[in-house]
């Protein structure tokens, strides 16, 4: 599979925006199907942005509890 989470977020947001716009027109089978895979593709999506390691980021200072990688001037304020 692809080490990218480029792939899932694409597929799942295409599944979802599909699901959105033809709901109207599907049959209620279909539009069950859509609807129980849709938690499923999501998780799928979340873990693999998760595990996506493409871009590196810094490890919390010791003692701190949460921090912004992208935000260098927001630091906890203990």
């Amino acid at each position: 599979m692809l080490r990218s989470s480029n792939f899932p977020i694409g597929v799942t947001t295409l599944v979802l925006v599909v699901f959105a716009f033809s709901g109207p027109y599907l049959s209620y089978a279909a539009a069950w199907i859509f609807f129980s895979l849709s938690p499923f593709l999501v998780i799928w999506m979340v873990v693999s942005v998760l595990k996506d390691r493409r871009h590196p980021m810094p490890e919390l200072e010791s003692g701190d509890e949460w921090g912004y990688a992208d935000r260098p001037d927001l630091r906890p304020v203990w």
